[in-house]
């Protein structure tokens, strides 16, 4: 049987464990090249049929960790526009402007982008990476927010980038923070809109060092089923393998005194020091806790 017999969709299937990339950025430092992308390339360069199966794969999931990265991405959506509506999952590690012309064209090319990934800018203005995100993520089902040490979120531009987010949230599944939530008037806007979110059901973000009633808000959200505290952002976060939190800290020793938020926080985090106490009708379902990270998947037209 040659190769050329092999029904399309498999020879998909095949090539996509091959060439997709994984959404969670690299942990290896800046100097210390890796060798991946020459890796996923590789199945492109192999045959006429290799590349017109394959080229849609290795631009579905686009992780950027430089501006130098993001400025040849850039160069080939605008030699090759139709390469934008094959975009599903965009990680965007280090804001720049052309960064702020690649969502502009996505946007405009109608790109469904199903996972997000974006760190937020450290300038104290707008930069027009706000503007280009508002409206992108029509269809978005994960979202990925990150805060650098020296990125305040009372600056213009982080302010900004969050108020544009807030607006993507009609079909979000899952929302993975690297800061945690608090009354600080900066969030308001995705706070509420992780509240009010229909399809919400994970959230993941640092437990935070004293009691705030922000969390105990978003709690009230029907449809959410697990809070994942302490989530690492460095690599994949599993539910088969969390980091234990102390049940002394401040904020845990009043949640676990608010039924709703502790149900959910038990479902999502381990903690040691609370005991296991029987699930009562109303409560959180113990088996909702049993999942995998959104961006696992490798099937391009799976992003979760």
């Amino acid at each position: 049987m040659s190769f050329s017999s092999f029904p399309e969709e498999l020879v998909e299937r095949i090539l996509a464990d091959a060439v997709v990339a994984v959404p969670a950025p690299s942990t290896r430092p800046s100097w210390h090249r890796s060798s991946e992308c020459r890796t996923r390339v590789a199945p492109v360069l192999v045959s006429k049929q290799f590349h017109r199966i394959s080229l849609g794969l290795l631009y579905s999931t686009v992780v950027l960790h430089t501006p130098t990265q993001s400025a040849s991405f850039l160069a080939a959506l605008r030699a090759q526009p139709q390469l934008a509506r094959c975009v599903r999952r965009l990680v965007l590690l280090a804001p720049c402007d052309a960064d702020v012309e690649i969502a502009r064209l996505l946007r405009v090319s109608g790109a469904q982008i199903a996972y997000l990934d974006v760190t937020l800018p450290h300038d104290d203005h707008d930069s027009g990476l706000a503007h280009a995100l508002r409206g992108l993520g029509g269809g978005l089902r994960h979202l990925v927010i990150r805060k650098p040490p020296a990125t305040y979120l009372s600056q213009c531009g982080p302010r900004a980038v969050l108020d544009a987010l807030s607006t993507s949230c009609t079909n979000l599944e899952s929302a993975t923070l690297s800061f945690p939530l608090s009354p600080d008037p900066a969030l308001a806007s995705l706070v509420a809109a992780l509240t009010a979110a229909p399809a919400l059901h994970t959230l993941r973000a640092p437990a935070p060092s004293f009691w705030t009633p922000t969390l105990l808000g978003v709690a009230q959200n029907p449809a959410l089923r697990r809070i994942c505290l302490n989530a690492d952002l460095a690599a994949a976060p599993s539910f088969t393998s969390r980091r234990p939190l102390i049940a002394t800290s401040l904020f845990l020793s009043v949640a676990r005194t608010h039924g709703r938020l502790s149900d959910l926080i038990r479902a999502g985090t381990s903690v040691l020091g609370w005991r296991v106490r029987a699930w009562t009708m109303g409560s959180v379902d113990a088996s909702a806790s049993a999942g995998s990270y959104p961006g696992a998947s490798a099937a391009p037209d799976c992003p979760c």
